[in-house]
């Protein structure tokens, strides 16, 4: 029998490749020596949640109203608990976790625990543009006495760029060069650790040289992945 007591439900396809690589880190990080030790997950990727990106930028319709339909299939599955595997998506928190009773990880909170458990004191952050403008981590971070350090616009945009290029041709050695050379720059320096923001990017963490690196690099899908396999196995 597995120690999880419920379905962990993965609102995944935001976009797809990053709901993917999350699911494999709920599988690399769950404490199992065989099938069964792991947890019953119900993931619903669906690519009819129009894109968090354009609403937030102002082009397009919110999609609130299909990921909480999302969110009440897994719930009607018997999920007990249900990931969100966006931090830009986060920005939607608490609106979707008014429309179910299931409770929803706060990945945003998960990554500043996860931070200081490990003793960062400033983290330089790669995310998407909105997340950057809203600041999606910046409170969470704060509140936990980590310093938050950006990259400029010309970095930002190819941050932004290498997002887009996930999601349009999947993960491949060139953007992984591509990610490790921004993260190499200036801004990062600043920081005693970086954090991968943004799941889009997670599937690129591999390529990336972090033996050159002062710092750790840590991978927000993999820190939210820990996150929810600690609250299920706890309820």
């Amino acid at each position: 029998m597995s120690g999880y007591p419920f379905p962990i439900g993965v609102i995944a396809g935001l976009g797809p490749l990053a709901g993917a690589t999350f699911y494999r880190h709920l599988v690399e990080e769950t404490s199992a020596r065989r099938d069964a030790d792991h947890p019953e997950v119900v993931l619903i990727s669906d690519p009819a949640v129009p894109s968090r990106l354009d609403h937030l930028s102002g082009r397009g319709p919110s999609p609130v109203p299909r990921l909480a339909t999302v969110a009440h299939r897994l719930e009607a599955y018997g999920c007990g608990l249900i990931a969100l595997t966006s931090i830009t998506t986060h920005a939607y928190y608490q609106e979707l976790s008014d429309t179910v009773r299931t409770p929803i990880v706060d990945g945003r909170t998960a990554v500043a625990a996860s931070l200081t458990s490990a003793g960062v004191t400033r983290i330089a952050l790669a995310v998407t543009g909105p997340a950057r403008d809203l600041g999606l981590l910046d409170k969470p971070l704060r509140d936990v006495g980590i310093h938050v350090h950006y990259p400029d616009d010309g970095d930002q945009r190819e941050i932004q760029t290498l997002v887009d290029s996930v999601k349009a041709t999947g993960a491949t050695p060139d953007l992984g060069r591509r990610l490790d050379a921004v993260l190499a720059r200036r801004w990062s320096a600043r920081a005693d650790a970086i954090l991968i923001g943004c799941t889009d990017i997670s599937p690129l963490a591999g390529y990336l040289d972090t033996g050159g690196r002062g710092g750790a690099v840590f991978d927000v899908s993999r820190l939210i992945a820990r996150a929810v396999l600690a609250q299920a196995a706890a309820r």
